[in-house]
């Protein structure tokens, strides 16, 4: 189904969007520090979210009741869906411009323009969240469980597999520059990938599922397809 655009909205421009985990909402990154909230079945504007600054990056939660976004202040910023109220805004402590974001059940991935990956437990969040959006915002000050300086460009891509145990990151702008975070020990592996692994300059990634696979979209126009044989022993 094509949607020439959204009523009311001006952009030209929409490709860049995150999708609920149930398939219910879709938030479009929009101008001027907008976030366009669409229904994922009926394809209409529900609301928009504002945070100061220009959008870089947005994910939905698990559950699918909270997005985050972030951008260009390097402040993270947490919206409850139905009150469209922010309930939550804390200060990345890189510093600099956020270039992505991910969520699983505990743990939050912040990624900055400077390459630095910053790790945050967020178990907590959802009650947090509960509380801010009956008296308002919470603003808090957050420290990272472990900033991962393994990139050295830009943070472009954040992925944590189905269990929240793996994180993938990589970058767009230097070559084989894909990395993975055992997050239980905050850890990154050292044995894949290797300087020996074809995956050129990655642009997207993603896990199936069930993480038995990852697969790899890279600027040659392939999608490397990778088995994480821990997950087919299980």
């Amino acid at each position: 189904q094509k949607v020439p655009s959204i009523v009311g909205r001006t952009e030209r421009s929409l490709e860049k969007f995150s999708v609920s985990r149930d398939g219910k909402m879709i938030a479009f990154m929009g101008n001027d520090g907008y976030v366009i909230l669409v229904d994922g079945k009926t394809r209409q504007w529900v609301g928009d979210l504002k945070m100061n600054g220009s959008v870089r990056a947005i994910e939905f939660e698990e559950g699918g009741e909270y997005v985050l976004g972030s951008g260009s202040d390097g402040d993270v910023y947490r919206w409850h869906i139905g009150s469209r109220r922010c309930v939550e805004r804390f200060h990345n402590e890189d510093g600099t411009i956020t270039s992505s974001l991910a969520a699983s059940s505990n743990f939050l991935a912040v990624g900055a323009e400077s390459g630095v990956v910053n790790l945050y437990y967020d178990r907590h969040a959802p009650s947090l969240a509960r509380g801010g959006s009956r008296l308002g915002l919470a603003s808090t000050n957050r420290a990272p469980l472990k900033s991962i300086m393994n990139l050295t460009t830009s943070a472009d891509n954040l992925r944590f597999n189905h269990d929240g145990d793996i994180l993938a990151m990589s970058t767009k702008r230097e070559m084989n520059g894909l990395k993975l975070l055992h997050v239980p020990t905050a850890t990154v592996f050292s044995n894949w990938p290797t300087s020996k692994t074809p995956l050129k300059y990655v642009w997207s990634m993603d896990f199936s599922p069930g993480s038995r696979y990852l697969a790899v979209g890279n600027d040659h126009g392939k999608c490397l397809l990778y088995r994480l044989k821990h997950y087919w022993d299980e």
